[in-house]
C-alpha cells in the first residue's frame, strides 16, 4: 500500500492498494481481516465509522467459532423462540443445544474493523463517489475523505457498501427489490422478555413479519413488509400486543431497507459484491449478519487463491441450496394468510422444530441438514 502521484487538482490524495473494500460493515471488515491476515494489501473505505445499522443483532452460535469471533461481543444468549402465526395461538420453540447470540451492532461492527486493522488492513473513513477511467489495467475510484478528494487505484474492488450501494449504482446495475422495515428500541421489562426472540408472521404486517430481539438492556422491535405504507400502523399493533402505547417507540423510530435475494451477480469484471450490496440476506428468515461475514470471507478466499471468479463457485456450493429453499417457501406460503398459517403452524411439530433449528444454528453442517429439514417439512405442508 502506498501513495502515488497523478494529474489532479491540488489537495487530492492518491492511494495505491491491491484490494479496495468499499464498506466497513460485517462483509467488508471480514474480507479485510482475512485478506490482510494472508498478506494481501487492502484498504477498507467506510463512509461513517460511527454508523449503527438498525438491526436485531441476532447471530447463530456456530458463527462465533466458525469465524473466530470473541464471544465477549455477545450481549445476551437466547435459546428459545416465541412464534405467532397470523390466526392461531403463539407457541414456543426451545433449542436442544446452541443459542442465538445478540450483539450491539455499533460495537460489533467496530470490533470487526479493529480485527481487520490488527491484521494490517488500512481503515479510513471516506465515501466512494464513482469510477474513473482505468489506468494501466487497474481500477481507479474517486472518493472523498474528511471533505478532501481521494483517488484510490487497485487491482480489485470488493463492494460491501450496503443495500444503497454506490458501487452498484456507478456500474449502472439494476436496483434491488427490498423489504421495508421500521424498528425501535424498547426496554427489556414487563411484556418484553429476555428469554426468547419473538417472531410474528403475517399478524401485523400483511405479507410481512414483525420481531422482538432482546439485548442487554433494550430490545429491538420492528416490522417489515414489501409495502412500506402501513409500517407505522403495524409497529403500533405490535406494541399494543405487548401492552405498550404507540408513543413507546416514538423517539427512536428508524427505517431501513433489507434487500431481497434474487440471485444478484456476485462478480462483475474485477468487482466482487458481498453482504447487502449483493442481496445476500436469507429469504424468509431475513438473516443477514452471518451471510455478510461469510460472503466477505469467501470473496477474500477467492482473491487469496488468485481467482476472483472462484467466489461465485464457493458461495454457490455452500449456500445457494439454502437460499433457493427459503426463497421457495417465501413465495409459496407467505403471499397469503392461509399459506403463512399452514407453514408456520407446521413448526408446532417437534421434528420440524428440531431440524429447522439445526439448519439455522449449525451453519457448518452439510447437505444432510438441509435434506432432513425438507423431508420432515414435506409431511406437514404441500410444496
Amino acid at each position: 500500500m502506498k501513495f502515488f502521484s497523478g494529474a489532479a487538482s491540488s489537495g487530492t490524495a492518491f492511494l495505491d492498494t491491491r484490494v479496495l473494500i468499499v464498506g466497513g460493515g460485517p462483509a467488508g471488515a471480514t474480507a479485510g481481516r482475512f485478506l490482510a491476515a494472508n498478506g494481501i494489501d487492502c484498504v477498507i473505505l467506510e463512509r461513517d465509522l460511527g454508523h449503527v445499522k438498525p438491526c436485531g443483532g441476532g447471530i447463530p452460535c456456530g458463527a462465533f467459532e466458525e469465524l473466530r469471533l470473541p464471544e465477549s461481543l455477545i450481549k445476551r444468549k437466547v435459546s428459545a423462540l416465541r412464534v405467532s402465526p397470523p390466526r392461531s395461538a403463539p407457541f414456543e420453540i426451545a433449542f436442544d443445544s446452541g443459542y442465538i447470540g445478540i450483539v450491539e451492532r455499533g460495537e460489533f461492527d467496530c470490533a470487526l474493523r479493529e480485527m481487520a486493522r490488527a491484521q494490517g488492513a488500512l481503515l479510513t473513513e471516506g465515501t466512494f463517489s464513482r469510477f474513473l477511467p482505468p489506468e494501466d489495467g487497474r481500477i481507479v475510484c474517486e472518493a472523498s475523505r474528511g471533505g478532501a478528494p481521494l483517488v484510490v487505484r487497485s487491482e480489485l474492488l470488493i463492494a460491501a457498501d450496503g443495500v444503497n450501494s454506490r458501487v452498484r449504482a456507478s456500474l449502472q446495475m439494476k436496483p434491488m427489490s427490498s423489504l421495508y422495515t421500521l424498528g425501535a428500541k424498547l426496554p427489556v421489562e414487563g411484556a418484553i422478555s429476555g428469554e426468547w426472540c419473538e417472531f410474528y408472521f403475517g399478524r401485523f404486517a400483511k405479507g410481512g413479519y414483525s420481531w422482538i430481539f432482546p439485548g442487554e438492556t433494550s430490545a429491538s422491535a420492528g416490522t417489515g413488509s414489501t409495502s412500506p405504507g402501513n409500517l407505522k400502523q403495524a409497529l403500533e399493533r405490535l406494541l399494543a400486543e405487548k401492552g405498550l402505547a404507540p408513543e413507546a417507540a416514538a423517539q427512536d423510530l428508524r427505517g431501513y431497507r433489507i434487500p431481497l435475494w434474487e440471485g444478484q451477480p456476485l462478480v462483475k469484471d474485477r468487482v466482487l459484491f458481498a453482504g447487502d450490496s449483493a442481496g445476500l440476506v436469507m429469504p424468509f428468515t431475513f438473516e443477514g449478519i452471518y451471510y455478510a461475514m461469510r460472503a466477505g470471507q469467501l470473496a477474500a478466499q477467492a482473491i487469496i487463491e488468485g481467482d476472483p471468479g472462484l467466489y461465485r463457485d464457493l458461495w454457490k456450493q455452500r449456500f445457494r441450496s439454502r437460499f433457493l429453499l427459503m426463497k421457495g417457501l417465501w413465495r409459496a406460503f407467505l403471499a397469503t394468510e392461509a399459506g403463512t398459517e399452514a407453514l408456520i403452524s407446521a413448526f408446532r411439530d417437534e421434528r420440524v422444530q428440531r431440524t429447522g433449528i439445526k439448519l439455522w444454528l449449525d451453519k457448518t453442517s452439510g447437505g444432510g441438514s438441509l435434506s432432513s429439514f425438507i423431508k420432515v417439512l414435506r409431511k406437514h405442508v404441500l410444496f
